[in-house]
């Protein structure tokens, strides 16, 4: 018995990880960290080649070119960054950089193993276009930021004008105050739905802050009040085009008010 027992301790011994796998598994471990640090060193030794612009001009915007990005990040050639070695270069420096253009609303930049600087750039999209008789005319982004126009492009966008208009310009007015935000939920409404986005050419706003909406097809106006029950006045607009115009005729009146609750006013 004793000698069973003593041999099944030697097997059960040769199970148990040997000293030897320790040490190679710390080998392995100390060898990987070296080759990291060795190839991170190596990236950041690297020369900049050439930089490689990618701007994203999604809806047709382009308010921004290689150009401008170019002459942004080398601040018209005075930092210049082709020649420089990785190490010497603030990524993040360089974004919030290109960042300051006012069409810029994010950029990305990263550096391969061929020497190249890549910059993804997106744009700003302006969904709206302020126009006022005092004062330069801006857009509305879909941030609910303004944006000074450009001008070498115009977006084809929703006009927006009116005595009220002052109020949108004011910084943060449409994305922190209350009633900002319901003008921009508003406009954003109009945006992002194709059908409403085609109709819809053009927004007054009141000095006392009522919304008149002209559309891009027939000599009416649209009352819509004040930005409140948004999508129910839009079904009573819709009623209107799809119900009352069709047998009325597209000349029939001057305006319509959705102004009021559960009735629809043509006049």
């Amino acid at each position: 018995m004793a000698k069973g027992t003593e041999t099944e301790k030697k097997f059960k011994w040769k199970l148990k990880p040997s000293l030897w796998n320790k040490l190679t598994f710390g080998f392995i471990g100390v060898s990987m960290f070296f080759l990291i640090g060795f190839v991170e060193n190596k990236h950041a030794n690297r020369t900049v080649l050439k930089t490689a612009v990618k701007i994203d001009f999604e809806d047709d915007n382009y308010f921004v070119d290689e150009t401008d990005i170019l002459r942004t990040l080398t601040m018209n050639n005075a930092d210049q960054i082709v020649g420089k070695k990785y190490r010497d270069i603030d990524l993040k420096s360089l974004e919030l950089r290109l960042e300051s253009i006012k069409f810029v609303e994010d950029a990305q930049i990263s550096a391969d193993h061929k020497g190249t600087l890549m910059v993804e750039i997106r744009q700003s999209k302006p969904i709206a276009r302020i126009v006022t008789q005092n004062s330069p005319h801006a857009y509305i982004g879909s941030n609910a930021t303004a944006l000074a126009t450009s001008d070498k492009f115009t977006s084809r966008v929703l006009i927006i004008d009116g005595p009220f208009t002052s109020k949108l310009m004011k910084e943060n007015y449409l994305l922190t105050d209350s009633v900002g935000s319901k003008y921009f939920e508003l406009i954003q409404f109009i945006d992002q739905n194709a059908y409403w986005k085609k109709m819809i050419a053009q927004m007054t706003l009141l000095s006392n802050g009522d919304i008149v909406l002209l559309p891009q097809i027939g000599d009416y106006e649209i009352k819509f009040g004040k930005p409140e029950d948004i999508e129910l006045k839009f079904k009573k607009i819709d009623m209107f085009y799809h119900e009352i115009l069709p047998t009325k005729g597209w000349d029939a009146y001057q305006s319509v008010n959705v102004a009021f609750k559960n009735q629809i006013v043509c006049e």
